[in-house]
């Protein structure tokens, strides 16, 4: 559906305040992908799902719910000006998974799932990045007596013309939880 030209009211009471996300973090390598939604300019709903090689599964990471920032920084030369997607969240502890996840993803593109607890079952998912414009990892780590944890980043290094997607597909199979979780790992 193309862009048609509507006016914009307020949304109504409380629009503006912060909406909880769900602390499933939901990343997609996008050498996994097969095919992905489609967009239109000026129409934020994707159309058809994320379909992953046959054996292949998204992973989902905790985020701890209160630092999960999701971001859209706009920018570019006359012409040529674009938006880049981003999101960013702190993972508690030292864990030898996470520590595994950061070393092979820290030069993959991913896409990323959010889910913000809209006070639906299915919640409001949004897609961040694609397959042609992923996003990357950098990782900022503390182990300090206020706190052990690494804030992962994810951004795309190329501006966009399209702002995050609302995505309504099906989510991607997800690989199993680790094993074990060591108290403070």
């Amino acid at each position: 559906m193309a862009y048609k030209k509507v006016s914009i009211p307020k949304n109504g009471d409380g629009a503006g305040s912060p909406a909880p996300k769900s602390s499933d973090i939901v990343i997609i390598d996008v050498e996994d992908i097969v095919t992905e939604p489609t967009r239109t300019l000026g129409d934020p709903n994707m159309t058809g799902n994320f379909e992953l090689n046959e054996s292949a599964e998204a992973v989902t990471i905790y985020g701890t719910p209160s630092t999960i920032n999701l971001t859209e920084e706009y920018g570019g030369d006359p012409d040529a000006r674009g938006v880049k997607q981003g999101v960013a969240f702190s993972h508690p502890g030292n864990s030898s998974e996470i520590k595994g996840f950061i070393e092979k993803y820290m030069n993959k593109g991913v896409v990323i799932l959010v889910k913000e607890c809209d006070g639906t079952a299915e919640g409001k998912v949004e897609a961040y990045g694609s397959k042609c414009n992923p996003l990357f990892l950098s990782v900022e780590r503390t182990d300090s007596n206020e706190a052990r944890k690494r804030t992962l980043t994810f951004k795309q290094e190329l501006n966009d013309k399209f702002l995050p997607g609302t995505y309504s597909g099906e989510m991607p199979k997800v690989a199993a939880a680790a094993a074990s979780q060591a108290e403070g790992a």
